[in-house]
């Protein structure tokens, strides 16, 4: 399973405007400043994760969406943790865990959550982690089942072409986040 995700922030209220939008769109939305961008291969019901360690580029520039997202550098950690599960056909559960350490407030946060979205859907985590001016960190998270060459084969052509995302996952479907504020 491939799992990719993006971290932003926002503002909360603007959280909705998500909605059928691409990874692409979103990190070019001028309410959304991209604060890094990851993926990850995953076997099913296996942890994978990914750390983005102090001074590291956050965006590298082959997955940076369009020459006007900034690449920067960042004073925090990221930890960031996806343990995927077929549920039935082309839904997957997925837990996940986020791990902030030193921005926005200089103390760690954790976020935990888990939710079934449907293969090569994006859902919206809102972790309530503060960022700067009212806004807060989003956590945004797709899965694509790869489940033999043939699977791959058609993956990689995608990834050639960068089609449209499909949107957010439905409200029912979305899970219920824990956000564990933690101090040093």
């Amino acid at each position: 399973m491939f799992v990719e995700a993006m971290l932003i922030d926002m503002h909360p209220d603007d959280v909705t405007r998500l909605a059928g939008k691409s990874f692409e769109e979103i990190a070019t939305d001028r309410g959304v400043r991209v604060l890094s961008a990851m993926h990850v291969l995953a076997t099913d019901n296996v942890s994978a994760d990914v750390e983005i360690r102090r001074g590291e580029h956050l965006l590298p520039p082959q997955h940076a969406p369009s020459p006007e997202i900034e690449l920067r550098q960042d004073a925090h950690d990221v930890r960031f943790e996806v343990r995927p599960r077929l549920v039935e056909g082309d839904a997957v559960l997925l837990r996940v865990v986020l791990e902030l350490d030193g921005w926005p407030t200089h103390l760690p946060h954790l976020f935990i959550s888990s939710v079934i979205v449907r293969n090569r859907q994006f859902v919206p985590f809102r972790t309530d982690f503060p960022a700067r001016d009212g806004r807060l960190v989003v956590l945004l998270v797709k899965p694509e089942i790869l489940r033999d060459q043939e699977g791959w084969r058609r993956f990689l052509e995608r990834r050639k072409t960068r089609p449209r995302d499909a949107g957010p996952a439905s409200p029912s479907s979305r899970g219920h986040g824990r956000t564990h504020p933690q101090t040093g």
